[in-house]
């Protein structure tokens, strides 16, 4: 059964990398190796998964099938492994999750202590980013649960995967409180473009509301002088050099020291559906099931 696992693996490292040569030097193995590996494969699955091209390969139909089913049964296979050490002898194992910014740095710090407290010998990596990221590598099983945006068509994760919706996001703008727009006897839309505004993790659905919502106003989009991954340098510049930025309340009322403050402009407000997906094979699992109990006693709003 093993090596069976194996062959798996090479034909889905072989499928990702269309070619024996990169997915040869990517897991670590000789390519005459890997390449028969990926002919017992085919032998005993009586067809041909790839179709050899100069300049690598891609699969074939028949391939095109086998790497669905081929990902549920690594993925299964993985849990499995995991489970076995969470439950038996205590020898831990590993779980590899991601959160969107708001999870990792909102709920995700006291869930990863429930999860700690729970099982004492299993290893957790987080990677943080937005969906468009992060998603693709759930659908590849490189991430066992992803926390965050509710996934879309357009994610094409499919019906293998399960999304439980937490809670609904609202996003609104904020500034300083010692923002200069507090000295002016009324906030409008047209003030507002008389200072910067940055855009945090790629916002490309704040930044279009933001648009559409100036644009309704007859007014030109505002300055968008910033966009940044960083947390950190966002707070900063809110802070300190008087910039707008539109960004998740959650994450904003959660540096209450930083004392920020909501810009409240009529019909702007408006939020996203956000929750933890993972694939069907992960439903069962352990850890998973904590987490999800976690966070749905701690997020805001949540679906009981």
């Amino acid at each position: 059964m093993h090596h069976h696992i194996w062959r798996l693996h090479h034909f889905l490292s072989v499928a990702e990398h269309g070619s024996f040569h990169a997915a040869a030097r990517m897991i670590n193995v000789s390519q005459p190796a890997l390449t028969k590996s990926i002919r017992l494969l085919e032998q005993d699955l009586g067809c041909a998964l790839f179709v050899r091209l100069p300049g690598g390969v891609r699969l074939t139909d028949a391939g095109e099938l086998f790497r669905h089913r081929a990902r549920e049964i690594e993925a299964a296979w993985n849990a499995s492994l995991v489970e076995l050490k969470v439950q038996t002898k205590g020898l831990g194992g590993e779980m590899r999750i991601g959160g969107g910014p708001v999870y990792s740095a909102v709920y995700f710090p006291d869930m990863l202590a429930d999860l700690r407290s729970n099982f004492p010998n299993l290893r957790i990596s987080v990677s943080t980013g937005v969906g468009a990221d992060l998603l693709p590598l759930l659908g590849r099983g490189d991430l066992r649960a992803y926390a965050g945006g509710v996934p879309t068509e357009v994610d094409g994760l499919g019906r293998d995967f399960i999304t439980d919706i937490l809670y609904h996001q609202e996003n609104s703008l904020f500034v300083s409180h010692q923002h200069p727009l507090f000295d002016e006897p009324e906030i409008t839309p047209k003030k507002l473009l008389d200072y910067p505004w940055l855009s945090l993790f790629s916002g490309g659905l704040a930044n279009s509301k933001i648009d559409r919502y100036f644009a309704g106003h007859e007014l030109p989009s505002p300055q968008l002088a910033l966009e940044s991954h960083s947390l950190q340098i966002a707070l900063k510049m809110l802070v300190e050099h008087n910039f707008i930025a539109c960004m998740p309340v959650p994450l904003a009322k959660s540096y209450s020291s930083l004392q920020l403050r909501e810009i409240h402009l009529p019909g702007f407000h408006w939020s996203i559906p956000t929750g933890i997906t993972y694939h069907k094979s992960s439903a069962d699992f352990p850890p998973i099931r904590i987490m999800l109990k976690f966070l749905q006693t701690t997020t805001p709003f949540a679906t009981r």
